[in-house]
């Protein structure tokens, strides 16, 4: 049989975008749901049967039915298309599709509130999960589908052995009659014209349901290629209104959670001031005092040993000159105050300096520890900052590859799914 002789797939148009996508065709042509021809779906005998009365077939009138007819019967009867078979696959595929939506559909964002730093990661983590667990559940539904049309195939293919098989016996069953029309011929031309008519008759009805056939199965092919092309361009655009919010939605919490790393930051490093500044005040209050301590101590010796000399001059001179001692004892106390004057004087200028040292040390260290400080918070949030954008850029570029290997997976799926129905279809016909 050619393949000329049903038709083939010429009548089902598609269009194709600039990148290659198919363009879906109106998916809405409500007599296309109707089988056109619901009353040939017979074997090849039950034609013949029909075509020819039975009083031809008999045995003493037999005629002869030529091979090519015998052929062009069966094969005629072979490629005549089932509209129940065709809209059950339909639904199928549909069934298919239907359930990936809805299992995408049913899958929510998920969201918790973790602690500060784990909250990135687990959001990632549970966004990667889910898009893995979707892309199982829809290559489970496509191989699902897959499997029923390979069943479906298997029994097409039986089906044809079967009709072989009759074919054979009604070609052996035609040489039969043959032999018996050759011998009856003389006396059978009035039977010989009216098969000429009900032949030619037959050959016509077969002719006109041929083209029906072809023309229902262009139609229903076409429509399911403009269906099949919509719901995958839905799938696509809902898939990627889903990972445009779910990026947008990480990108709020990293920013949120920078912005809590920075104040905490800073406050840490503000109560850190705040310590350092009392200790520095503790520590000067503690070395003044220690110094008023040590100064006192040094002024009540000099006083004590400056009284027991005065004593010992005063007691070893006071018999032989007592107004010379006591001239003595007063010009030696004021010699003493004067001294002890001077000695003040340099005690308090040495303590004003160790204070200006002590000052010093202690500015120049809070400032040394400042800096270091800064420059410790600085690197800190630094790297967090690296960490977190290097965290959301390897997000955002995982979940890309994703996206992206996920719809070239089913595009390829979708073009193998439609390429196996046509050459279902093909070999059905």
């Amino acid at each position: 049989m050619d393949d000329d002789d049903f038709g083939g797939f010429e009548a089902a148009e598609s269009y194709e975008f600039g990148n290659g996508e198919k363009q879906t065709t109106s998916p809405a042509i409500a007599w296309a749901a109707f089988p056109t021809v619901s009353e040939v779906h017979r074997s090849p005998d039950v034609l013949l049967e029909h075509s020819v009365p039975s009083s031809c077939l008999a045995p003493s009138d037999s005629f002869i039915l030529s091979s090519d007819n015998v052929a062009t019967a069966v094969q005629t009867a072979n490629s005549v298309i089932n509209p129940a078979v065709l809209e059950e696959q339909v639904n199928l595929k549909f069934l298919g599709f239907n359930m990936e939506t809805q299992i995408k559909a049913d899958i929510p964002v998920t969201s918790s509130n973790v602690i500060e730093d784990k909250i990135v990661v687990t959001s990632t983590t549970a966004l990667i999960d889910a898009e893995t667990q979707r892309a199982n559940e829809v290559k489970s539904c496509l191989q699902q589908a897959v499997a029923n049309l390979e069943i479906k195939l298997c029994t097409a293919e039986e089906e044809k052995l079967k009709l072989k098989k009759e074919l054979e016996y009604l070609l052996e069953k035609h040489s039969v009659l043959e032999m018996d029309f050759l011998k009856e011929k003389k006396e059978k031309v009035p039977h010989q014209d009216h098969y000429k008519t009900l032949q030619e008759k037959h050959k016509q009805e077969l002719e006109d349901m041929r083209k029906a056939g072809h023309e229902a199965l262009s139609i229903i092919v076409e429509e399911f290629k403009a269906l099949l092309q919509s719901t995958v361009q839905q799938q696509e655009a809902a898939i990627e209104k889903q990972y445009i919010l779910a990026i947008e939605k990480h990108s709020h919490k990293c920013e949120e959670l920078l912005n809590a790393q920075h104040q905490r930051l800073l406050d840490i490093l503000e109560a850190e001031k705040e310590v350092l500044s009392e200790r520095i005040e503790e520590a000067l209050t503690e070395q003044s005092q220690k110094h008023k301590e040590v100064l006192d101590k040094c002024l009540d010796e000099e006083r004590q040993r400056s009284k027991e000399a005065v004593a010992a001059a005063a007691k070893a001179e006071k018999e032989v000159v007592q107004e010379a001692v006591l001239k003595a004892v007063e010009e030696e106390r004021r010699n003493m105050e004067k001294i002890h004057a001077e000695e003040r004087k340099m005690w308090e200028a040495e303590r004003d300096s160790h204070k200006e040292k002590i000052a010093q040390a202690v500015s120049e260290a809070m400032q040394e520890q400042s800096k270091q400080n800064q420059e410790i918070v600085k690197e800190a949030l630094m790297e967090e900052q690296k960490r977190s954008e290097k965290a959301i850029e390897e997000a955002v570029k995982r979940t890309r590859e994703e996206l992206m290997e996920y719809i070239k997976e089913q595009k390829r799926v979708s073009y193998q799914w439609l390429m196996g129905f046509t050459s279902c279809s093909e070999k059905l016909v």
